[in-house]
């Protein structure tokens, strides 16, 4: 059962997107995550009114898909977002999550019988995560609609958005649109994209190409926490080896403590690479027999015998979120919370840190705040609090 303590002050806009420029813009971050917020209010409060910024009007929300996607519309002047909902507890946002052989970030994938042509990347080597591609060819019509929409109201300015799968999902939608035969969307139309959190989607070849034409013009941000597991996956094979060049530094300058379990992962993945893009495989042919059954057959280009991920967009670090100590005497202890605490050399019992607690979008906002817009973390107080129990 999922806890959400929530003391917010009246949330306000903290940027004015009149003036959309490229590069990080601390406003739009912390608006921009507050809207990655809003699922999960209304799931638990039942409105997301506390923590969508003033002035921001929401216009649309998709249909959940059979992967349990969606997203929304927002509109503040003459800007529109663009918001993709992360992963749900639905079965099948999380096959999405783990169906992680990669394709070629050009191809056709069909779904329901029809065929559906797609452009991620226009490298031929490019590859991209394809339980991802899946989940953006399912929503690109209706999201092209949506932009059309918006253009048809004078704004031409979009931003897209959203925290883990979600975040994921917009790098993806980004890459889409910009790869769009010229005519389909309107030229004058520019988009941004901000991702929290968000796992990987492509290989090398794929992120050259991203950074190249997005990152370094300032038009793709990327946010994460650096204690979050999720920004690292999928599991990955990089250049040959588990271990970077910049552990190895690591351990020379004893900035980071030498790791022998580490390493050895590192030799035994050397040894068995070609034995991981097997599984990687293999378990793909699982899932699209699983999803068959639910869409009818759905046709994917051939997998790309590459599981070497690699992250994109201007990366900004957050602090690690602290979870609240608590320690106490076994005594203390109903038999219900005991599976909650572990115990201590001195026999007492310390509160375990939940699941994905660094991953919380409520955390990511919070940690923004803190670093961001210390003035406005201070009004939150002490009072905030977000548990998996």
């Amino acid at each position: 059962m999922q806890k959400l303590f929530l003391f917010l002050p009246v949330v306000i806009s903290f940027s004015s997107f009149a003036q959309f420029k490229p590069g990080f813009d601390e406003g739009e971050a912390i608006d921009l995550i507050r809207i990655c917020n809003s699922q999960t209010f209304i799931d638990i409060k039942g409105t997301d009114r506390e923590i969508i910024p003033n002035n921001f009007n929401r216009v649309y929300s998709s249909t959940p898909n059979v992967m349990d996607n969606m997203f929304q519309v927002y509109k503040k002047r003459k800007v529109g977002i663009i918001h993709f909902r992360g992963s749900t507890a639905h079965p099948n946002s999380w096959i999405e999550n783990v169906y992680s052989a990669m394709i070629p970030a050009e191809g056709k994938i069909t779904v329901y019988d029809q065929e559906n042509d797609y452009v991620f990347a226009r490298s031929d080597s490019a590859a991209v995560h394809s339980g991802f591609a899946l989940g953006v060819v399912l929503m690109i019509k209706d999201v092209i609609s949506q932009i059309k929409l918006l253009h048809s109201e004078g704004i031409n300015d979009i931003i897209i958005t959203g925290h883990s799968q979600g975040g994921a999902l917009a790098i993806m939608t980004h890459a889409y649109l910009e790869n769009l035969p010229k005519g389909r969307i309107d030229d004058d139309i520019t988009f941004k994209m901000y991702a929290f959190a968000n796992p990987m989607v492509g290989n090398t070849e794929f992120a050259e190409e991203y950074e190249r034409r997005f990152t370094s013009e300032g038009m793709s941000i990327r946010i994460i926490n650096p204690d979050d597991l999720i920004p690292a996956m999928p599991m990955t094979y990089r250049d040959g080896k588990f271990v970077s060049s910049d552990d190895v530094v690591s351990w020379i300058t004893g900035t980071k403590e030498f790791n022998y379990k580490e390493l050895g992962v590192e030799l035994i993945m050397r040894k068995f690479k070609n034995g991981i893009t097997s599984y990687i495989n293999k378990s793909n042919q699982l899932i699209d027999k699983l999803i068959s059954k639910q869409m009818g057959d759905i046709i994917l280009p051939d997998y790309v015998n590459d599981i070497q991920y690699v992250s994109v967009g201007d990366l900004h670090k957050l602090e690690s979120f602290e979870y609240p100590e608590i320690i106490k005497d076994s005594v203390d202890i109903s038999e219900d919370e005991f599976k909650h605490f572990k115990k201590l050399p001195d026999g007492r019992y310390k509160r375990k840190e939940p699941s994905f607690y660094q991953h919380k979008p409520y955390n990511y906002y919070v940690g923004i705040l803190k670093k961001y817009a210390e003035s406005e973390y201070r009004r939150l107080g002490d009072k905030y609090l977000v548990e998996n129990l």
